[in-house]
């Protein structure tokens, strides 16, 4: 099991200060962009866990005090949100936000255009992944009103009618309510604290949304990170767009329950970017925190990076962070293909056409070239039914323009489906070829598209589904008949195209209208309705029971206690064999038994302060893990030949689950057949 310890090291040995750490990825790399006196400096990693220090990104002639920088990739280009101001000015409120771009993640950054002359700081550009539309959370100072009770500093959102304008129509989504956001007591003499609330941050799990979000002081030991929650959908089911959702604190506007805080090893915890582990599953949370066995110091810089696991619990979050001691490092992908060999690794089949490496230096990751031709498929040994895979592609269009993009399911040149961008068309389409028939089964407008730049095109299979997404624009679900294991391939038709890091876990997330697929997974003691959710509203007990699961498996159960009676056990092993580790959860507590050669003995038990939580279940290698809620056991794996999950349902709802199956090492910046999962 492989282990890293915070803070983050680099590959020099040397510690670096990384204040307001965001964090990037792009063509299977991680960028991470920091504060700076004298410009945003910037680092690279494979993993997140080691980083090499790339300099600065961006310095400006007559500015300093670079705060906060956000880099989001859009329209073939680099996008750096952050707040400076003029050189040799000790007013932190003349800090104002602007936007520099550079056609490299590590820059240089060239400054494009200010937002505000007025105090505004820690930008943070997300894309509404159903409208498309680009929307900025940043902070500044007059969203309350010096009238207000709670005066200070606050989140509000913005849409953008363009990469580098706001649409001027900001509402505050996160105000000040609690004292442990004030940052100075007493500011104006007339008895009024000054609150700060700063550094958002947007993600969602299933159907919540989350804004975690900075409190208190920066420059003081008890800063800390906080969030607010909001339902992605209303009340008919629609989606809501970003800028309309109603936010709420955790566990509410006036209790503190920081999701990061100080503890004896680390202080200072705050200001964070949450960012997809290399499998593509799993959060990550990185923020900065200071030693807390050093003097502060006001004259130095010593707030460095940090990451660590994050974990959705049902409707809320749970994190370990800040940690000091042994960590299990991110969890890599079942395929990893940076193509960075100068042959094809032999995993891989040219079907059609002819495919070439292309080595590249750090400043241009490699990738893997398609000659133009009538049409070419390169094609990976595994067959998996149910997974996640994201490609980086771009295209040289000809006179008819351009087609390319990946075969979710493959089979045989005349057993296929393929999902291809066309930009003659200005759409991308799902076709399904069945005994060399081919069927157009769904299609969906594309933006405005440069197909010479880099596209991050991510598909997801569950079963005969097939989900597309497109540069974080989510555009069609499709529907085809196959839903047994296939080959997956990269394909273009009459044109040259380049594909770089392709990545695949395999990975099945059955939650909503999804877990309608269960049966394909589990058979169940009795007949059972599903509806969003699998209910057992009485006492009569339901069982399900897994299909034969592989080896190295992750499970994730998220249960809901109903009734004062009701019950969840999940239980992971040989069934059989009569060896395995049960979970079980009631009101308000939990207990972990190990069940062997007849007799039982407890792991672990305590309380749970909320009827929604999540069971996690992790065999790999020669450890066994579960987690429920912020408790976690490991203990030495058992000998499972016949691996399987069971279920036991009694007043209580199973509102999704989770399957995550890899083996081996993650990546390190080079082709891998196997990689790693933790729980």
């Amino acid at each position: 099991m492989s282990t890293f310890t915070n803070p983050a090291a680099y590959d020099d040995g040397v510690t670096r200060a990384n204040p307001d750490p965001f964090v990037l990825r792009f063509r299977g790399r991680y960028y991470c962009y920091a504060t700076g006196s004298d410009g945003v400096r910037v680092s690279v990693s494979p993993d997140l866990v080691t980083w090499k220090s790339l300099g600065l990104a961006l310095t400006v002639e007559g500015r300093a005090e670079y705060w906060a920088p956000c880099v989001i990739y859009a329209q073939g280009a680099f996008w750096m949100y952050y707040s400076d101001r003029p050189q040799g000015s000790d007013d932190p409120h003349q800090e104002v936000l602007q936007v520099a771009t550079s056609p490299l993640p590590q820059g240089p950054f060239r400054p494009r255009r200010r937002f505000f002359d007025t105090f505004s700081i820690d930008p943070h550009v997300v894309r509404d992944p159903q409208s498309g539309e680009y929307v900025m959370f940043y902070s500044t100072n007059d969203a309350t009103g010096l009238a207000a009770e709670n005066v200070g500093t606050s989140i509000l959102i913005d849409r953008m009618t363009a990469m580098d304008r706001l649409a001027g129509q900001p509402r505050p989504v996160v105000l000040p309510t609690l004292d442990q956001e004030i940052f100075e007591r007493n500011r104006f003499g007339d008895g009024r604290d000054w609150y700060t609330i700063e550094g958002a941050t947007y993600f969602t799990h299933h159907d919540t949304a989350f804004l975690t979000y900075s409190g208190n002081a920066y420059v003081g030991t008890d800063y800390f990170i906080g969030y607010s929650r909001a339902a992605v959908r209303a009340a008919d089911g629609s989606m809501t767009p970003v800028t309309d959702l109603h936010w709420s604190k955790f566990p509410s506007d006036y209790v503190y329950a920081p999701l990061v805080r100080r503890n004896d090893d680390v202080e200072g915890t705050g200001h964070n970017s949450v960012v997809k582990a290399p499998n593509l599953i799993d959060d990550w949370i990185v923020y900065h925190g200071r030693d807390a066995d050093q003097v502060l110091d006001p004259r130095k810089e010593q707030r460095v990076m940090r990451v660590d696991r994050l974990y959705p619990d049902g409707d809320r979050l749970i994190t370990d962070a800040p940690t000091a001691s042994p960590q299990r490092v991110p969890a890599g992908p079942t395929i990893f293909e940076d193509f960075a060999a100068a042959d094809l690794d032999t995993a891989w089949q040219v079907v059609s056409g002819r495919f070439s490496p292309l080595a590249r230096t750090d400043a241009q990751a490699p990738a893997v070239r398609c000659e133009a031709g009538l049409g070419a498929l390169l094609v990976h040994e595994r067959e998996v039914s149910c997974f996640i895979a994201e490609v980086y592609v771009r295209a040289e269009p000809s006179d008819a323009g351009a087609r390319y993009g990946v075969a979710p399911v493959f089979r045989s040149e005349a057993d296929q489906v393929r999902v291809l961008i066309d930009s003659a068309r200005r759409e991308i389409e799902v076709a399904q070829v069945r005994r060399g028939i081919e069927e157009r089964i769904a299609a969906a407008p594309l933006p405005v598209l440069d197909p010479t730049a880099w596209q991050h095109l991510r598909v997801e299979r569950t079963f005969e589904v097939i989900d597309v997404w497109l540069d974080d624009l989510r555009l069609l679900t499709a529907r085809t008949d196959d839903h047994a294991p296939s080959r997956i391939g990269l394909a273009c038709a009459g044109t040259a195209a380049e594909f770089s890091a392709f990545t695949l876990t395999e990975h099945l997330d059955l939650w909503g209208e999804r877990l309608r697929h269960l049966p394909k997974v589990f058979r169940s003691s009795r007949s059972v309705a599903v509806e969003r959710g699998l209910r057992v509203g009485g006492r009569r007990p339901l069982r399900l029971t897994s299909d034969a699961l592989p080896p190295a498996s992750r499970i994730v159960h998220e249960v809901e206690i109903l009734a004062p009676y009701g019950y969840a056990e999940v239980t992971l092993g040989d069934l059989a064999g009569k060896e395995s580790v049960r979970a079980r959860v009631v009101s308000g507590r939990y207990e972990i038994v190990h069940s062997a050669a007849g007799s039982q003995r407890r792991l672990a038990h305590g309380p749970l302060d909320a009827p929604r939580a999540s069971v996690r279940m992790c065999a790999l290698g020669s450890t066994f893990a579960i987690r429920i809620g912020g408790d976690a056991v490991d203990l030495p794996a058992p000998a499972w030949p016949d691996l399987r999950a069971q279920t036991e349902l009694s007043g209580a709802v199973l509102h999704s689950f989770e399957l995550t199956t890899a083996s081996g090492t993650p990546p390190a910046g080079h082709h891998h057949k196997n990689a790693s999962t933790t729980p």
